[in-house]
């Protein structure tokens, strides 16, 4: 199953990245990030049933991983991944 970002959820894990790099050093940032690829390309691609519908947009799913949540769709040659959201931020002010 190929995956796809938009540009916003590139956007989101670059920032993740800064973020965590300033925050916790750049060793972390290597382990935080690899967490997040190995959902997903590789957790949600094979597994995209583990994922929650979205109530407010419900062609959307998401999947909890360390403190964000991904937001993604199924299309039709994969998944898009649409968003990754901090657990603290309101979907309906992001999506």
């Amino acid at each position: 199953m190929k995956v796809h970002y938009t540009e916003l959820a590139e956007s989101d894990l670059h920032e993740i990245a800064a973020h965590t790099e300033k925050e916790f050093g750049a060793e972390q940032r290597d382990v935080y990030l690899r967490a997040l690829e190995e959902a997903c390309e590789n957790t949600l691609p094979q597994f995209p049933s583990i994922a929650r519908s979205v109530p407010q947009r419900p062609e959307l799913l998401r999947w909890r991983c360390e403190r964000h949540v991904i937001y993604f769709r199924l299309v039709e040659d994969g998944l898009e991944i649409v968003r990754v959201l901090h657990e603290r931020m309101l979907p309906d002010l992001h999506l």
